[in-house]
């Protein structure tokens, strides 16, 4: 008897037990994965103090000082010309105001104005653009309308980033024979701001 129940149920078991392997159709869907998220490569800040910088000057050009050199005027050609440095401090001051730049871009133009103020020492000069101060200074040009136009409308490129130490190319059109722009230097700030520590000029002739 106990050997006839045992058998039942087996069989019982047995008719219970799926004969065959669910369909794939049938099994619950794995969870989707997500795809692992894309960091941008961090160019979006460097490009845009560039942007800022090219804006800014053209905004307030007229307000920057042209009297940074004294005895310039053609008053009295006895007198020779001298770098007038509270106006340089003041024209400092404007640039910094800008948000674009670092102390570091501010001290290496301070420099500058020594160097020439020795300059103008060491080799009076009475007459003619005074040396070091026959160009603009901010868009490193002759002609610094046209090329703040032309950059306004130009490319700006990352060219290199490295941790916090950036290079950015600004270009404007490409002329029959030249192609206006300035190459940028800039480091990220403890409080996350990209500024500029350097600019040269980027202008090429063909």
């Amino acid at each position: 008897m106990n050997r006839f129940c045992y058998l039942a149920l087996m069989v019982a078991a047995g008719c219970n037990s799926p004969s065959t392997a669910p369909e794939a159709s049938t099994l619950p869907a794995a969870p989707a994965t997500k795809p692992a998220a894309t960091v941008p490569a961090d160019t979006a800040g460097p490009a845009r103090t560039a942007r800022r910088f090219v804006s800014w000057y053209a905004t307030h050009q007229k307000e920057l000082s042209n009297g940074l050199v004294l005895n310039d005027d053609g008053l009295d050609s006895t007198k020779f010309y001298s770098v007038d440095f509270p106006d340089t401090e003041n024209w400092l001051r404007k640039v910094a105001g800008s948000g674009t730049v670092s102390p570091a871009y501010l001290d290496g133009w301070r420099a500058y104005f020594r160097s020439y103020d020795d300059t103008l020492r060491l080799h009076p000069q009475n007459d003619g653009p005074p040396a070091g101060f026959d160009h603009d200074l901010l868009m490193l040009s002759q002609e610094p309308d046209t090329k703040v136009a032309d950059l306004q409308v130009g490319t700006v490129t990352v060219t290199s980033r490295q941790g916090n130490r950036a290079q950015v190319q600004a270009r404007g059109p490409r002329h029959e024979a030249w192609q206006e722009g300035l190459n940028f230097e800039m480091s990220r700030s403890a409080d996350g701001r990209w500024l500029i520590d350097r600019i040269d000029n980027g202008s090429d002739a063909f």
